[in-house]
């Protein structure tokens, strides 16, 4: 028995699919959507490891000023006594070895002359900077704080 089916022509563009045009944009869009997320993965790591060595420097800039904290005037004053450059360093563990970063830092003592709240003090009062400076990919990274030290404590200088 044979069946036939009449008016039912088979043709090429009644194929379901894609055409080649379809299938170069849609590699296209998929490319870029790769493309953006690669780039903000790395930059999201960047700016992870920056972070780390900004608040490791922070860390570094406090802990000196903690040890001027303990320290007594004569020997804040005293040459020698509190060194001038210092050497940090700072490891992250990559997988099989180490990598670091190294801070190189200052400290310097200088006499307070701009200041003239309550007459003339300055055999009194010295400002204390901490720098501390580290590269990271060849670029070169800085951080400072600040502070003012007094041989009977500051009050005395700012209230009567």
């Amino acid at each position: 028995m044979k069946i036939h089916l009449h008016g039912y022509k088979r043709s090429c563009t009644s194929r379901p699919g894609f055409t080649l045009v379809e299938a170069i944009v849609a590699m296209a869009v998929v490319g870029i959507v790769v493309m953006a997320l690669y780039g903000g993965i790395t930059s999201s790591f960047l700016i992870i490891r920056i972070a780390r060595e900004n608040l490791r420097a922070t860390q570094i800039m406090l802990e000196k000023m903690e040890v001027m904290r303990l320290c007594t005037w004569d020997q804040v004053n005293s040459n020698g006594f509190i060194p001038s450059t210092f050497t940090a360093s700072y490891y992250t563990k990559n997988s099989t070895n180490l990598t670091g970063v190294t801070y190189d830092g200052t400290i310097t003592i200088a006499p307070v002359t701009a200041l003239q709240i309550n007459g003339s003090y300055n055999d009194d009062m010295r400002q204390i900077t901490v720098n501390v400076g580290w590269t990271t990919q060849n670029q070169n990274h800085n951080r400072q704080i600040s502070t003012y030290v007094s041989r009977y404590g500051i009050q005395n200088y700012l209230f009567n």
